[in-house]
């Protein structure tokens, strides 16, 4: 695992990021709330003994892992969800309109069937069906152990992904989730659920939020200055441009 902040860790990542865990996971953050730990997302499921490995090095029975945090319904960000909550016995947070399809494993849905016929996933991964214990949806705050955790809408990449946005170490971060990528890059996907006008509207709606620490479910992550990821997609929006795309 990687440490970024004293109460945040990098469990997970794949072939688009660092390569802690298998090729096909996002990057997964474990967040220290005090007294139980919260998993931002949960990488695909797909061979998931690597990130086991990386979360028992830090989760403890007296300190549980009772959270995971799904920001949108694709394979690589939620396809993990179901053997972790069986294996911790965790509650599922997942946004309200993508719920059905992670319920029912309706890969149509969420893109995986596409996604799978064009080279991303292997021909046997399938999703794995998993209850969502909490729905979730934009304007929304809730609290875990110590921390305060309010949603921000980042659908555009899929029908209704979300990011997560907390304060902690005096530092205000952003799990984005796919919604943008480092350098202000965009992933708008030929997939169900893609829309370019939501993702606008997304991303334009983060323009007055402070960030700091800016974590995306792939690739590099910023420590600080995290605004500027943000700022550079916003001013391509702005001129009428649309941004690099990142996948």
């Amino acid at each position: 695992f990687m440490k970024l902040l004293p109460s945040i860790y990098l469990v997970g990542s794949g072939s688009t990021g660092i390569y802690l865990t298998n090729y096909l996971d996002c990057n997964v953050y474990l967040v220290d709330c005090k007294t139980e730990y919260v998993l931002i997302d949960s990488g695909a499921g797909y061979d998931i003994k690597p990130l086991l490995s990386e979360i028992n090095r830090i989760v403890r029975s007296d300190k549980p892992l009772s959270s995971i945090l799904l920001t949108h319904h694709h394979g690589d960000h939620a396809g993990g969800a179901a053997l972790l909550k069986e294996l911790y016995h965790c509650r599922v947070y997942a946004p309200a309109a993508e719920t059905a399809s992670i319920v029912s494993a309706d890969e149509h849905l969420m893109g995986l069937d596409v996604a799978r016929d064009a080279g991303f996933y292997p021909p046997d991964y399938h999703f794995s069906p998993c209850q969502v214990d909490v729905m979730i949806q934009p304007g929304m705050s809730f609290s875990i152990g110590n921390t305060i955790f309010s949603v921000f809408d980042a659908s555009g990449h899929s029908t209704a992904g979300v990011c997560y946005y907390l304060t902690k170490e005096q530092k205000h971060i952003l799990f984005v989730g796919d919604l943008l990528c480092f350098n202000g890059l965009i992933s708008l996907q030929n997939i169900p659920g893609a829309n370019l006008e939501h993702y606008r509207d997304s991303v334009l709606s983060l323009e007055s939020v402070p960030v700091d620490c800016f974590f995306p479910g792939h690739g590099c992550f910023s420590l600080s200055d995290g605004d500027k990821h943000i700022q550079k997609a916003i001013s391509a929006f702005r001129s009428l441009a649309i941004p690099q795309n990142f996948i």
